[in-house]
């Protein structure tokens, strides 16, 4: 999609990954962060996640790069990097802030580097809690 995209379209598309990783990051985030008392089988479920981003073998990795799969893997990736990142960052009361509007969502590049979304939209230099 991205080749045949104008810069507008290609923002639009940039913008509804960044918010898909994100959902999808929170879930897994809260996944591991549940223990086997709330859910016995977390254990069990983070092991799958983590098999099924592997592969399992290069004929499958093509044919997940073909299907565009892999991005799809890499945003489970990047969204559950920037919820542990901004959290570790400025707790679950900052990351909260992501919720409310939209100008509060993170932009593609951030999910990579949580800090930046704290400094963008928390005002205030990305320091551990």
């Amino acid at each position: 999609m991205a080749l045949i995209a104008d810069p507008a379209q290609q923002e639009v598309m940039d913008r509804v990954t960044a918010v898909m990783s994100l959902v999808e990051g929170h879930a897994e985030f809260v996944m591991d962060g549940v223990g086997p008392d709330v859910l016995p089988t977390v254990a069990t479920l983070r092991r799958r996640f983590s098999q099924r981003r592997k592969g399992t073998g290069p004929v499958y990795r093509v044919l997940r790069l073909l299907l565009g799969l892999e991005q799809k893997m890499q945003q489970y990736a990047d969204g559950r990097h920037f919820v542990a990142g901004v959290v570790d960052l400025v707790g679950m009361e900052g990351f909260n802030t992501v919720w409310t509007g939209p100008e509060t969502l993170p932009l593609k590049d951030e999910l990579t580097h949580p800090e930046r979304w704290v400094e963008r939209v928390l005002h205030r230099p990305a320091v551990t809690v």
